[in-house]
């Protein structure tokens, strides 16, 4: 009977350790389900991060293209704007070289002017001083004439050849003065042509 106690406590201990080690399976698969499952986790997060890895690379290149082609706009736009300076430039310095030359085409004009003015003043200077001397050469030759005339009258009982005489004189002194009035109105038609001729002159210069 000793033996049956020993056999029913052996095989008790094997039912209990049968039953732990059956837990310590059922725990093992348990954690193995968990491990397991973690690991397709992991997965799916590793999927994740080489799609996002492969979004970010092809977002990075595609950055880079643009990146580049906007560089190569900037570089163009650029060697268009030095162009466009180089040519405003040469523009500007043939604008510069023509306002100098037309500077001193004005210039020109202004000495010209100055010059021409200068000449009618002294023309118009000498004008006058003929008017003057006109003026007395006709004031004398009208007090010649009064004077004749009174000569005439003091010698008009006289006799005939000496009134013949006077009246020689005074025909002569008449036609002297009348081919002084005539070289004068033909001085002054000359003065006012030539005066014509001067102000026309300054108004082209003026121009």
């Amino acid at each position: 009977q000793e033996g049956l106690l020993q056999r029913e406590h052996r095989f008790a201990e094997l039912e209990k350790e049968l039953r732990l080690k059956g837990e310590e399976v059922d725990r093992l698969k348990e954690e193995l389900k968990v491990r397991r499952e973690s690991e397709d986790q992991m997965k799916q997060v590793l999927r994740e991060y080489e799609r996002t890895i492969s979004e970010l690379i092809a977002d990075k290149e595609k950055e880079k293209s643009k990146l580049e082609a906007d560089v190569a706009r900037m570089v163009s736009e650029k060697e268009q704007a030095v162009e466009d300076l180089q040519n405003v430039e040469a523009a500007f310095a043939d604008v510069h070289r023509k306002y100098e030359r037309t500077k001193q085409v004005v210039e020109g004009f202004k000495t010209n002017e100055e010059k021409l003015k200068a000449y009618v003043d002294e023309y118009k200077g000498k004008l006058s001083k003929q008017d003057q001397k006109y003026q007395l050469l006709k004031e004398h030759a009208e007090d010649k004439l009064e004077e004749a005339n009174r000569e005439i009258d003091n010698i008009s009982r006289s006799q005939d050849a000496e009134i013949a005489k006077l009246t020689a004189m005074l025909q002569k002194t008449e036609m002297k003065a009348k081919s002084l009035e005539r070289t004068v109105d033909q001085k002054n038609r000359e003065n006012e042509e030539l005066t014509t001729i001067c102000d026309d002159l300054i108004a082209k210069v003026g121009t």
